[in-house]
């Protein structure tokens, strides 16, 4: 059986007022759970200094949170890890609180598109809780993603607590990953890891001056229930060379 192609709904839309109401509308788009294999598995990331400070990856059955400011390599860990779980045939959902997702920045990552589901809430924050609360519910995916974009912290601080207490109950329940990103936390102690990313400087190609081979960033582990905390690796990105 082939793989879905996964494409925005008006239901969607209709999320902020009632989530529960748009299932029927949703079902098309969710997969029974049984078509993801119930592993315990962390979902690695693709990155392997990340990969072996989380103890492998981000978690199943768990919230996690991936934060840094702008350009601190925060939207790439995003990327790689669904890029990493649809190489080797898995679901992904994103719910793009901001609509800040460049498909083509994705697919240049290696991210299947048609084997995401990417959910546009046009910066409507409570949508984007519900709709990722729907999603998790509903089964079948191996990681759903609820980007914040660069929302101002005055915004963030509106993240209510019954919200996350939901989704973090939900994903209990499901083999998936969970991953909240933004420019600051907003889970608290109701995540399971916190990774804090900071810009780490650049890697310069070898053979030439002022040639930029890509950027390197600190990923520090603030908080995790299975591993200590405050350890920290550095993450390079390398540069695609132009043909």
């Amino acid at each position: 059986m082939g793989t879905p192609a996964f494409r925005p709904t008006a239901a969607l839309g209709r999320l902020e007022r009632d989530a529960l109401s748009a299932l029927p509308e949703l079902a098309p788009f969710l997969v029974s759970p049984g078509r993801s294999q119930a592993t315990r598995r962390p979902v690695p990331t693709g990155l392997p200094p990340l990969d072996a400070l989380l103890g492998g990856g981000f978690p199943r059955s768990r919230l996690s949170e991936v934060v840094g400011p702008r350009t601190s390599g925060r939207t790439s860990v995003l990327l790689q890890t669904l890029a990493r779980a649809t190489a080797i045939g898995g679901l992904v959902a994103l719910v793009d609180v901001t609509d800040s997702l460049d498909p083509a920045s994705a697919r240049a990552l290696g991210v299947e598109l048609s084997q995401l589901l990417w959910v546009r809430c046009g910066g409507r924050l409570l949508a984007g809780f519900r709709a990722a609360d729907v999603i998790v519910r509903g089964g079948g995916f191996d990681v759903v993603a609820v980007d914040l974009g660069d929302l101002p912290p005055g915004t963030l601080a509106r993240v209510s607590t019954a919200a996350v207490v939901r989704l973090q109950r939900g994903v209990e329940a499901a083999p998936t990953a969970l991953l909240l990103t933004g420019p600051r936390r907003v889970a608290g102690s109701l995540a399971s890891v916190a990774v804090a990313l900071a810009r780490d400087g650049l890697e310069w190609a070898r053979g030439g001056p002022g040639l930029l081979a890509g950027f390197g960033a600190e990923a520090r582990l603030v908080r995790s229930r299975e591993r200590a905390p405050d350890a920290a690796v550095r993450v390079v990105w390398q540069l695609a060379r132009p043909r």
